[in-house]
């Protein structure tokens, strides 16, 4: 049957509703729908918005006819292009239903009427025999016209949807299926929608009062145009993408695109979508709307659905994204709160706080048990020599683990004047009361020990008695003293046309106190440097106990005590003290015996009522300043050496504390150790101690021999010493040459006094030459003598000589003879060939393994942090800070760190792209984490560098040291990066999880702390903090931000990019923070942009981990060379 014009056309006034059975009627556009439309909103202005003339839409005749001009392209469903008889509908996929008649018979007979619904009504238009047919539900039992009559809303007797019917060309009949209906047929339901059929209505009432049909509009925009964005294929393919809401769309309404208004256009280039009331709406009925933050929209964008509780829901989510245990998520939450770090974190404090408590607690109580027993346990003065009793009338204040000081800080322990008498034991004089013992040798040259030599041990006091045998257990041999001999001694640096010394020879005896002499830049640092092995002579010979060899290899049996007292200010006397004998002392002695060697050493140098107390600073003393000069030597004697090297041990002490000092180092040379001292202007008591001297003036000797022997041999050269001069003061001008006071014709240059010495040893040296012998109060000459006796002697009494005295040539002959002959040790040496036998052994003994170095020094180092816990609460405070800032200035964002292009073909509905989010908090964390770390990273080696150079000159273990406080900065790190990383993410609040955050700034902080320790060892510690943070805030901004890494990349500077810590760290964040998002936005265009990668989270952590080693690397090379390369 040929298809058939519409023969009811001409009465369009019979569309008023008349039935009293209705389709009920709501409208299409409701803001509290789940769709989110609404075509009058209070905010919006509305106007008339379709004109039938405007070319943006169809022209056709309302009133009937064949001419038709529609865009295929065009799908606008909600407009009537005629207007409706009897019952009509939309349908759930946008399909026209209304009652038409059977094609195949008459429209007149009864019951001809059946439900069509046609998907493409342009061609339905046209073709009335297309679309999908079905019966109704219930025979009408009325003709055609009564039926047609019916109000368009009429839903008494909707269609019978389970038996659909096509046409059939070739029967010209209807039959039952819908195999080869079109795509937009196929589609039809014939199941009322209601939010379509209102819209349809409306225009179909606003065409009939002639006016524009809103409500079929397909832009809320006047005269907007919309674009289609999918066409059937795509459509069927893919339906509507993940995170958007396409209710509205179907195959018969395609998604589209509207023009915006300006205020959703401001509102998209602000980076959100367009919204009535905070809720998400679209430019036109057909425009896919970006799922709500809070709200998730399941594939196919049909429903939305409120987020669950313990989950989350950022704008355009897909899925619920599930919130980590102990967060919280209430339901509709569009970001994540960590609570359960935070909740770690003050867990953590309050445990740090109440243990730091319960040490403090625990000192006092010790410290007030220990005063307690010190008061009960306390005897008459005339009988106390034990450890704890005090040594003087002021009393000495115990320093507890607080840092509390002294208030006698300042002073030395007693005057001069107030040490007793010689011979008298009522007051403990420490190593001092080895001065009043005769000074005479109590064994034979095989080494056998006299009685009176077994005597005399027995009658000193138990405290040096237990120094004394610890020694000879730390040397293995009864020598406990260390010769050295030198010839035609020379050095010169590379580099430079003249010597720093030249020809210096002679040798120093053991069991002697010898001073070194001279002017500035006469040479004595670097001879002594040379002695000690610290600097390698270019020319000579140098033996020690008779055995050529590199003097370095000495290091482990001598100790140096520097100018500066250099000590850890943050220990107590004792555990300075203790930490170089459990480092030094023989690998083989318990932890019982080094306890007792350092024991003994406190009571020997009396600080046995200062043990316990805090050494301070220089700024900020506790002790006083004798004490830190005893403390400096007591760390050389804890490690049992066999020759002591002081720099100007006397420097900075006041008179009699300087003298005390001396007294000191005295009696250490009368027990057997070989002490040499550097010393400018001695005062008179002081001088009148020594034994040797050696004297020079430009890198030359001017004399060496006894001390007895320097007023003799310049007289012989015109010199006279005024009675009762400092005899100090007068060498001094004169070796510095100033001595025109004391020789009023001839030469007094110093080259005339170097030629003076060189022609007296060539004459001494000359076999026609008798040895002049010098009789020494106290030698074995001069008979059993006392201390007293040997100053009394010194003051009263000069060698009347006209000869020089003997140079103490270094040949084998000789230094026996010396070291047989040697007056100044109590402990009388044994015989050269059994002190200078075991030296190789002692040396494979000496000092601590390696592990053991590492765990003493990671201790100590734990100690000191400690002690220092202000700094602590400082650092951490100031990571709390930078990350509570941080956290607040991206907290607007609500998590919301990326927004990138839609996927095709919904790219036009995109927001203004914010690519730089992510990448510029991750420049933000760099930079804060630079700030907060770099100046603590500096102290970490820079404030004891003088301490390091001390104790690896002496043979600490580098490594141990450098590994030990590496290791010991991290728990801090890890709290100031808790401390950091919490806050951060509890305001910041973004996708990436709060454990790959933490993991990715703990290792900018381990890159930071590495990175000041390279600089703290190249740059001086007053200006390391500053230059420190300046390069750490220069690495942070070389992370790729700005200027983005892809215009980096153009200029060909990545790899400069690629060498900062920085780079690596915004890559995690930008990875982690936009890659999940990949479902939703074209990630793959906006990592081209950015110029990062979005995978490869662990490689990028790997290489964070091996920057920051490769930093501690070059720190350690700059700890072993970085004298040479500070700036």
């Amino acid at each position: 049957m040929a298809t058939r014009t519409r023969s009811s056309d001409a009465n369009p006034s019979k569309t008023s509703p008349t039935h009293t059975q209705r389709i009920h009627v709501r409208p299409l556009f409701d803001a509290s729908t789940s769709g989110g439309h609404n075509t009058h909103t209070p905010s919006i202005r509305v106007r008339p918005l379709f004109d039938p003339s405007a070319t943006a839409f169809p022209k056709a005749k309302w009133a009937g006819g064949p001419a038709r001009d529609i865009s295929n392209d065009l799908q606008i469903p909600f407009l009537p292009l005629h207007p409706p008889l009897g019952p009509t509908f939309l349908d759930t996929e946008a399909c026209l239903c209304r009652r038409e008649p059977d094609p195949a018979i008459s429209e007149d007979k009864a019951g001809s009427l059946l439900w069509r619904c046609s998907g493409n009504q342009t061609v339905a238009d046209i073709d009335f025999t297309t679309g999908k047919w079905f019966k109704p539900i219930n025979n009408d039992g009325k003709d055609t016209r009564q039926v047609l009559e019916l109000p368009m809303n009429d839903g008494s007797n909707p269609p019978l949807r389970e038996h659909p019917f096509r046409w059939d060309h070739e029967s010209s009949s209807l039959v039952p299926g819908t195999d080869g209906l079109g795509v937009w047929d196929q589609a039809c339901t014939g199941e009322n929608r209601t939010s379509f059929s209102t819209s349809y209505y409306r225009a179909v009432e606003q065409r009939d009062r002639n006016e524009a049909p809103v409500d079929a509009a397909p832009c809320w925009r006047p005269g907007a145009v919309p674009l289609r964005l999918q066409d059937v294929d795509d459509w069927k393919t893919r339906g509507c993408l993940p995170g958007f809401q396409c209710q509205n769309n179907t195959v018969n309404s395609l998604p589209q695109f509207c023009p915006p208004f300006a205020e959703c256009q401001m509102a998209r280039l602000g980076y959100h979508a367009c919204a009535i009331d905070g809720t998400n709406i679209g430019m036109g009925p057909f425009e896919p709307i970006i799922c709500q933050a809070g709200n998730y929209c399941p594939p196919g964008g049909k429903t939305t659905f409120s987020c669950p509780a313990g989950h989350y829901c950022q704008p355009g989510a897909a899925t619920p994204t599930p919130c980590a245990v102990g967060s919280l998520c209430p339901e509709g939450s569009s970001y994540e709160r960590y609570f359960i770090p935070l909740g770690v974190l003050i867990a953590l404090d309050i445990f740090i706080i109440i243990g730091i408590i319960i040490l403090r607690f625990r000192s006092r109580l010790s410290s007030s048990a220990q005063v307690h027993h010190s008061s009960l346990s306390k005897k008459p003065e005339s009988t106390v020599v034990g450890l704890a009793r005090a040594v003087t009338r002021r009393k000495y204040k115990r320093i507890s683990e607080e840092g509390e000081r002294s208030d006698d800080m300042d002073h030395e322990m007693r005057a001069v004047g107030s040490h007793p008498p010689p011979g008298r034991g009522d007051v403990w004089a420490g190593f001092q009361e080895a001065l009043t013992m005769p000074v005479r040798s109590y064994r034979n040259p095989e080494g056998i020990m006299s009685p009176q030599g077994e005597d005399l041990e027995k009658s000193l006091p138990p405290q040096i008695r237990a120094f004394i045998d610890s020694m000879r257990k730390a040397t293995d041999a009864s020598d406990i003293g260390l010769s050295f001999g030198y010839s035609q001694l020379a050095f010169q640096p590379k580099g430079t046309s003249r010597p720093i010394l030249q020809d210096i020879t002679g040798s120093i005896r053991s069991g002697t106190l010898t001073a070194v002499m001279g002017g500035s830049g006469a040479g004595k640092s670097t001879f002594v440097n040379v002695l000690m092995g610290k600097i390698e002579y270019t020319h000579g010979k140098v033996e020690v106990n008779g055995v050529p060899g590199k003097l370095a290899r000495y290091k482990k049996l001598i100790g140096y005590v520097p100018q500066d007292d250099i000590v850890l200010p943050d220990l107590t006397v004792r555990e300075n003290i203790m930490h170089s004998a459990r480092i030094r002392l023989p690998r083989t002695w318990t932890s019982q015996e080094i306890e007792n060697h350092a024991t003994a050493v406190i009571d020997c140098l009396e600080l046995s009522h200062v043990r316990d107390s805090l050494v301070g600073s220089v700024g900020k003393p506790v002790i006083s300043g004798g004490q830190r000069k005893r403390v400096s030597i007591g760390m050389e004697l804890a490690a049992a050496p066999m020759a002591i090297f002081l720099d100007e041990p006397t420097s900075g002490l006041d008179a009699t504390s300087a003298s005390s000092i001396m007294r000191t180092l005295k009696a250490i040379a009368r027990l057997g150790i070989s002490v040499i001292a550097i010393i400018h202007q001695p005062r008179m008591e002081i001088f009148e101690m020594l034994d040797d001297l050696i004297l020079l003036a430009n890198g030359q000797q001017l004399y060496e021999g006894p001390e007895s022997g320097v007023q003799p041999f310049f007289e012989k050269f015109g010199y006279i010493f005024p009675k009762h001069a400092n005899y100090g003061d007068v060498v001094t001008d004169i070796i510095t040459g100033n001595g025109r006071a004391y020789k009023t014709s001839g030469d007094i240059s110093k080259d005339a006094l170097i030629a003076n010495w060189v022609a007296c040893r060539k004459e001494i040296q000359s076999p026609v030459v008798p040895t002049m012998e010098v009789s020494r109060p106290g030698s074995p000459e001069s008979g059993s003598s006392t201390a007293g006796d040997d100053d009394n002697e010194r003051r009263n009494t000069r060698v009347s000589v006209v000869r020089p005295v003997s140079p103490f040539t270094v040949n084998l002959a000789t230094a026996k003879s010396k070291l047989r002959q040697s007056s100044a040790s109590v402990l009388a040496v044994g015989n050269f060939n059994a002190s200078k036998a075991p030296l190789g052994r002692l040396l494979k003994k000496r000092g601590a393994s390696r592990l053991k170095q590492f765990n003493l020094c990671l201790s100590r180092a734990f100690l000191q942090q400690y002690r220092n816990l202000s700094v602590f609460w400082f650092e951490v405070g100031l990571a709390a800070l930078a990350g509570f800032l941080l956290g607040l200035a991206e907290n607007a964002k609500n998590g919301v760190l990326f927004m990138g292009l839609y996927h095709r073909p919904y790219e036009i509905l995109s927001t203004a792209s914010d690519f730089k989010s992510a990448p510029e908090m991750a420049l933000l964390t760099a930079i804060a984490i630079g700030l907060v770390s770099a100046a603590p990273g500096v102290r970490v080696f820079s404030e004891e560098m003088l301490l390091h150079r001390r104790e690896a000159e002496a043979g600490h273990s580098r490594l141990a040291y450098f590994m030990a406080k590496s290791v010991s900065v991290l728990p801090r790190m890890t709290m100031a990066c808790m401390h950091f990383t919490v806050p951060l993410w509890l305001l910041s609040t973004p996708i990436m999880g709060w454990g790959l955050g933490f993991a990715a700034n703990l290792w900018y902080f381990y890159c930071i702390f590495g990175l000041a320790s390279v600089i703290s060892m190249v740059v001086k510690r007053e200006d390391a903090p500053l230059f420190a943070t300046m390069i750490a805030l220069i690495v942070g901004i070389l992370s790729g931000a700005a200027p983005p890494l892809s215009s980096v990349r153009n200029w060909k500077m990545e790899w400069l990019w690629r060498m900062s810590p920085g780079v690596w760290l915004a890559e995690i964040y930008f990875g982690q923070l936009v890659s999940p998002l990949g479902y939703l936005y074209d990630i793959e265009s906006a990592a081209f942009m950015t110029g990062f990668r979005l995978d490869g989270l662990w490689q990028n952590m790997g290489i964070l981990v091996g920057i920051g080693t490769i930093y501690r690397i070059l720190a350690f090379v700059g700890l072993v060379w970085g004298t040479k390369m500070r700036i």
